[in-house]
């Protein structure tokens, strides 16, 4: 517990509390979708409304792109003040071992993006798909969420390129006209299109790093943050009304993050801008969202398919289907809180490793 409490001081001296409390945020609003798509019953009766929950406020795919554009923010604020060689390299080597990842359960033989029917069920099969299949072919066999590790890696690779370059230029046009171009260039076609998640995350890192991040009162965050949460709900498969203009506008493809990246700068920009939230979000919770936020996101869909599937088997009959998705749902969220405090202990662990070894 002690440790745990210094990782805490740590996080809070060391980091943008708020966003990390963001991502934290997002990494639940993963974890809970999930858990209404693999645990809950589909189709008409008692759970309806929850099931319209999730396909508005539970929305996994803004989630996802909330965290490219943090990771954007992140991994671009150090160049502002360090653009050498050896920052980049450090980078590379705190960024690999975070976004690696070893998991493996025959219950996930079919489940959302990742089949494993026909294919090997080992635990060298798992190792290989968490320490480079997930980065290089996009392989999430054994833990559906590592589809975003090679987007991650890819867009970590594009940030140590670009972030030196923009932040030296001093030049906002011209910055904007370089990312407009990779934008451009990337296209909307699977994977490299995310490229403007990360992008977004860097233009924001200058604006705050440059102290040109606005300032928004009250009211006017109010009203900017409902507009976050507007573009957060629009969906790539929901044809809400709501949503009919932008679906009107938006280009084929893969093109429904370009929605969420406005909604996730409009909501940093809030969170930053706005002096009363970003109090809120710099609160012990906030601290251990984002202490938790990669190991939630990484462990719950293997949990929620072992022990929550075998809790909803055995608890069916005797409590019935609502009690069994009920025992199954905090059977889903115990054990991933209390696997995800070693995890987060050994990230922190590697992180402080590399710290002193550049300090050296």
């Amino acid at each position: 517990m002690c440790y745990l409490t210094s990782m805490m001081r740590e996080q809070k001296a060391g980091k943008l509390v708020p966003l990390e409390g963001l991502r934290g945020v997002a990494a639940v609003i993963v974890m809970l979708g999930h858990m209404v798509r693999g645990l809950v019953p589909p189709g008409p009766g008692g759970w309806d409304g929850l099931h319209q929950f999730h396909s508005w406020l539970l929305n996994g795919g803004a989630a996802v792109t909330v965290f490219f554009v943090l990771s954007g923010f992140i991994l671009s604020l150090p160049f502002a003040n360090d653009r050498s060689p050896l920052r980049v390299l450090t980078a590379l080597l705190k960024r690999w071992p975070r976004l690696a990842a070893v998991t493996g359960n025959e219950w996930m033989a079919s489940h959302f993006n990742a089949p494993l029917k026909g294919h090997e069920i080992s635990w060298m099969a798992a190792l290989r798909d968490g320490l480079y299949q997930a980065f290089l072919s996009g392989g999430s066999r054994f833990d559906s969420p590592l589809w975003t590790m090679r987007i991650e890696l890819f867009g970590s690779f594009a940030i140590f390129l670009m972030a030196p370059v923009l932040f030296e230029l001093q030049h906002w046009p011209l910055r904007l006209a370089i990312v407009g171009g990779v934008i451009n260039a990337a296209g909307s076609a699977f994977p490299l299109t995310y490229v403007s998640d990360f992008l977004v995350g860097t233009v924001l890192a200058m604006l705050f790093a440059e102290n040109r991040m606005p300032k928004f009162s009250n009211w006017s965050a109010a009203g900017i943050g409902l507009g976050g949460v507007y573009l957060f709900c629009f969906s790539a498969t929901e044809n809400h009304l709501i949503h009919a203009p932008i679906r009107a506008i938006l280009p084929t493809g893969e093109t429904a993050h370009f929605v969420w990246d406005v909604s996730a700068a409009l909501i940093i920009m809030v969170l930053l801008g706005n002096p009363f939230l970003r109090h809120v979000f710099s609160k012990n919770w906030a601290i251990w969202l984002g202490l938790l936020s990669f190991p939630i996101y990484l462990l719950h869909v293997p949990i929620m398919l072992s022990a929550g599937a075998i809790s909803i088997v055995n608890a069916v009959g005797p409590l019935g289907i609502t009690g069994a998705v009920l025992l199954a749902a905090a059977a889903t969220m115990t054990l991933t809180l209390a696997c995800a405090l070693p995890l987060a202990w050994v990230d922190k662990a590697w992180t402080g490793v590399l710290a002193r070894v550049r300090g050296l």
